[in-house]
């Protein structure tokens, strides 16, 4: 079966007692793919292939495979970074330092998270920077930062 469309977010359907669920887990990285083929927690093959004009992939992404059925993607966790930087600083010379990396990240709230990185830890130690390293369920995948549209 090829899914073409998500219908909702699992965390959206105020009824989602009334449906049937198949569970598939993907990598954080696999949210970024239009195309993509999983096998769910029954054992069934399915393939996702969204249109380039579509909202994408997030955790908790859920396709309609039947009356009251659902596919659900659910994201294996990732083992991260996650660093706060102690001043305005610190966070330019560690957003200097990961752009040289070329280390897709995320930065909310004041926090810079991405994906575990042996170079990138030993980075960090050597300038001394502090971080944390802990296993995450990413809602979305880290991507790079596009100045082409605005984002």
């Amino acid at each position: 079966m090829i899914l073409t469309e998500v219908f909702a977010n699992v965390e959206d359907i105020n009824d989602l007692e009334q449906y049937h669920i198949e569970t598939c887990m993907v990598k954080s990285d696999d949210l970024m793919k239009r195309i993509l083929r999983v096998t769910s927690d029954h054992g069934n093959d399915y393939g996702i292939r969204l249109a380039e004009d579509s909202e994408g992939l997030e955790n908790g992404s859920a396709f309609k495979i039947g009356h009251h059925r659902l596919l659900v993607l659910s994201v294996i966790p990732d083992e991260i970074i996650k660093i706060v930087p102690k001043d305005i600083d610190e966070m330019g010379v560690l957003a200097h330092m990961l752009g040289n990396l070329h280390k897709p990240v995320q930065v909310e709230a004041g926090k810079i998270t991405l994906l575990f990185d042996p170079v990138v830890v030993k980075t960090l130690d050597q300038k001394q920077v502090e971080y944390t390293v802990e296993k995450a369920q990413l809602a979305e995948p880290l991507r790079y930062v596009d100045l082409t549209n605005g984002k």
